[in-house]
């Protein structure tokens, strides 16, 4: 009995370090966003500072010209629309799937969906630019909507969300569908009222997982904009840094700024993402 508790307890030590060096880059940045850039160069391995600082929040407060808020409501539009647009699709693709699995083609784009998961985004760029831009309606200052298309895409994370509503349809019973069918109810009235509220934890999951990509997605924004006045707090921090020099201390602060959200709606939701991903894995 006694082996027993002292192998608990060493697993729980081990797991503890893991934990530890896996949080402590986060505290790292949390701490250096209040010390100075001396401190940080000087002292590198110290976690909490020798002076406690605000300078480095007070450099993000305005950056080229707009407010921080403005990029975080930039971010806020960008990611929110991203969301909705990856789940509202994903969701419909998945449905379509389930329903008429045999239509021509419908295996390629299902096999496209996972082929995503590896190549890289960056792949995408030139086609994404051409069409963006070439479209009026999808291009212009201040024009989120082309930005939104293109994070929307299956590399920056449509993929995750598709595989999650694919294999839970997998495991829904289609005498559902046929009842609803002989019911004389029609495909769109069959996917909101009968299909949406079955699988409301898949589309909590895929919502969270969706927009928490979205946050930190700075790439097609860099590419897509015309200016920073549709730059998001990603984009910045990826812009903070420039040919002068770099800005420790601002850029721990910015980075902070960034992560904090994330973390706070992981750790809120964590629960009900565990479900959504056990709803969305597990075949009838």
């Amino acid at each position: 009995m006694k082996t027993k508790k002292s192998i608990v307890i060493l697993a729980y030590l081990v797991l503890g370090m893991v934990a530890f060096v896996m949080v402590y880059p986060f505290l790292w940045m949390f701490f250096a966003s209040f010390k100075t850039n001396p401190d940080i160069i000087q002292n590198p391995l110290n976690l909490l500072p020798q002076k406690w600082t605000l300078d480095g929040y007070r450099a993000i407060g305005t950056m080229s010209g707009y407010p921080v808020w403005h990029y975080f409501k930039n971010s806020i539009i960008i990611a929110g629309g991203t969301t909705v647009l990856v789940v509202f699709s994903t969701a419909m693709g998945g449905y379509a799937l389930y329903r008429k699995r045999n239509l021509p083609f419908f295996g390629i784009i299902e096999k496209s969906f996972m082929i995503s998961l590896m190549y890289p985004a960056v792949l995408l760029l030139i086609p994404l630019y051409v069409i963006v831009v070439q479209s009026k309606v999808l291009y212009g200052t201040g024009n989120y909507l082309g930005i939104i298309l293109a994070s929307a895409t299956g590399a920056w994370g449509a993929a995750l969300p598709f595989f999650l509503f694919k294999q839970f349809f997998a495991s829904v019973p289609y005498s559902l569908v046929e009842a609803s069918t002989i019911d004389g109810a029609s495909e769109a009235q069959i996917f909101f009222q009968v299909i949406c509220p079955v699988m409301s934890p898949v589309i909590s999951t895929a919502t969270l997982i969706s927009f928490l990509t979205s946050w930190g997605l700075w790439l097609p924004v860099l590419m897509l904009s015309k200016d920073m006045s549709t730059y998001t707090l990603a984009s910045m921090l990826v812009n903070i840094n420039s040919e002068l020099g770099v800005d420790l201390s601002q850029t721990a602060a910015l980075s902070t700024v960034v992560t904090l959200p994330v973390i706070v709606i992981f750790l809120l939701t964590q629960r009900k993402v565990m479900e959504g991903i056990a709803a969305g894995s597990v075949k009838g």
